[in-house]
């Protein structure tokens, strides 16, 4: 939830006018995508690195059980939130202020959205916990979340070629919402 503006929703809100280069490039679009999403699996990771660090310093327990179980829980929603995100940068694109990301929040519309898409999001790892209560078993619960990730790849793939060629047909109106918000987040006093 703290990276989700930045590596979900609006994958290019700080990119503004320099996204126009990604349609210049001789680097497919799809290509972008993939950059960028690996880029925020890479924060995603990083985060739970460091909240483990901090459950370590505490005296938490931390095994190496429930590390595989963060890393792999966080890795399925992941890819369920990149695919809604895809779409979503693409179709929604706007620019964000780098000075003021947290005061300009997201339209009306997308926060509605959010409510939507959070819960599908993250219905099949509830599915891996409920298997894990119902069959008390870690193997269920990690058979389950394994087939969650076959699912979630998937859908990634046809979510990823869904806004590559979105971007295709939208460009326009994509570069022009990055462009002219970015210009209005400067100009408008803060």
């Amino acid at each position: 939830l703290l990276l989700s503006e930045i590596c979900f929703w609006n994958a290019f809100g700080f990119d503004r006018s320099a996204a126009q280069f990604y349609f210049l490039a001789p680097v497919s679009f799809t290509r972008v995508l993939v950059g960028k999403n690996l880029t925020a699996m890479f924060f995603i990771f990083s985060e739970i690195f460091i909240v483990i660090g901090v459950c370590a310093l505490l005296g938490m327990p931390v095994g190496a059980q429930r590390l595989a179980e963060a890393f792999a829980v966080a890795g399925v929603a992941s890819l369920f939130l990149l695919s809604a995100g895809n779409i979503q940068s693409v179709r929604e694109a706007r620019a964000v202020n780098p000075a003021a990301s947290f005061r300009s929040g997201a339209a009306s519309r997308i926060q509605a959205m959010l409510f939507v898409i959070y819960p599908i999001a993250f219905a099949p790892i509830a599915l891996a916990y409920l298997a894990r209560y119902a069959f008390e078993s870690e193997q269920a619960f990690f058979l389950v979340l394994a087939t969650d990730g076959v699912l979630g790849l998937a859908i990634y793939r046809l979510a990823l070629g869904s806004a590559a060629s979105a971007a295709s047909r939208f460009k326009e109106r994509m570069i022009a919402a990055l462009s002219f918000s970015a210009l209005a987040a400067v100009r408008s006093p803060a």
